[in-house]
Parts: structure tokens; C-alpha cells; sequence
């Protein structure tokens, strides 16, 4: 009977870890979801911040945001937080040197 006890003490030693293993994978997913939601959040306030300022803001609803993400939005990660689908790559050779897009926490200049 001692080796039955002592297999039964190694496999609750093994579920305790396993236990702690699962609540740590838990909380860092918690973690990720909490520090997703922040960058989503900043990214839209910028977003709205920038046009408010410009004096763009007409009319806002969800289609009209997304469509606005989906245009602005240049990282990969940044749009898929919001469910948009990630950036073409273009590749070396068909780079075009352009003008960079206007940031989405610029204030207008007075010349505009």
C-alpha cells in the first residue's frame, strides 16, 4: 500500500502544478486582453482627437469608423485589433517613395 500512496501524493503534486501552470497561462492571456484593449482604445481616441481638432467630425457611426481604421491604420498588429485584415507587403523593387500619410495625432497648421 505505501507505493499506491506514494503514486497518489506524485500525481497531486503534478496536478497542483499543473493547476498553477493553467491559472498562470490564464492570467497572461487576461493580461494581453487587458493591454489589448488599451491600445485599441488609444488608437481610436487619437484617431477622433485628430479630426475633432481638424474640424472633421460630421457624421459617426460604426461603418464610417471602420472604414477610417481600415484607411489609417498602417501596422499590422494595430489592425488586428480591430478585425481588419493586415497590410499587402509590397516588395522591394516595387517601393514608391511618397509622402508619409498624416499622423492621426497632428493638429492642423494655420495654413490649412
Amino acid at each position: 500500500m505505501g507505493k499506491l500512496e506514494d503514486k497518489l501524493a506524485k500525481l497531486e503534486e503534478q496536478r497542483a502544478r499543473i493547476n498553477a501552470e493553467i491559472q498562470r497561462v490564464r492570467a497572461r492571456e487576461q493580461q494581453q486582453e487587458r493591454r489589448d484593449d488599451t491600445r485599441r482604445k488609444i488608437i481610436v481616441g487619437a484617431m477622433l482627437t485628430g479630426m475633432i481638432e481638424a474640424g472633421k467630425l460630421g457624421q459617426f457611426n460604426e461603418v464610417w469608423l471602420r472604414a477610417e481604421l481600415d484607411k489609417q491604420l498602417d501596422r499590422d498588429p494595430d489592425r488586428a485589433l480591430f478585425g481588419l485584415p493586415p497590410l499587402a507587403k509590397a516588395k522591394p523593387e516595387q517601393v514608391v517613395q511618397e509622402e508619409a500619410p498624416a499622423g492621426l495625432h497632428t493638429a492642423p497648421t494655420a495654413a490649412q
